[in-house]
């Protein structure tokens, strides 16, 4: 009996196991919480885009004539194709 310890420390008190399960919900809730965010501002972006590209209205011709691309080419605003 000379290699046997004897623990006379009180033991920690068992939890119910209910803060890892609270931790849990709260790392879910944030995981979604940040999803929903990324999301928006992608639906935001591409909806920014849409709007941009509704505005770029350019007519053109549709002739191969060398005078009539050179006359689209006058009436371009080249401005408008920077945004």
């Amino acid at each position: 009996m000379e290699n046997v310890t004897v623990n006379n420390a009180p033991g920690e008190p068992k939890s119910g196991g209910s803060g890892a399960i609270i931790g849990v919900i709260i790392i879910i809730i944030l995981i979604v919480a940040g999803g929903w965010y990324f999301i928006g501002n992608r639906v935001e972006q591409v909806q920014e885009q849409k709007e941009a590209a509704k505005t770029l209205e350019l007519s053109t011709g549709t002739s191969t004539e060398v005078g009539d691309i050179a006359d689209d080419l006058k009436n371009l605003d080249v401005n408008s194709l920077n945004n």
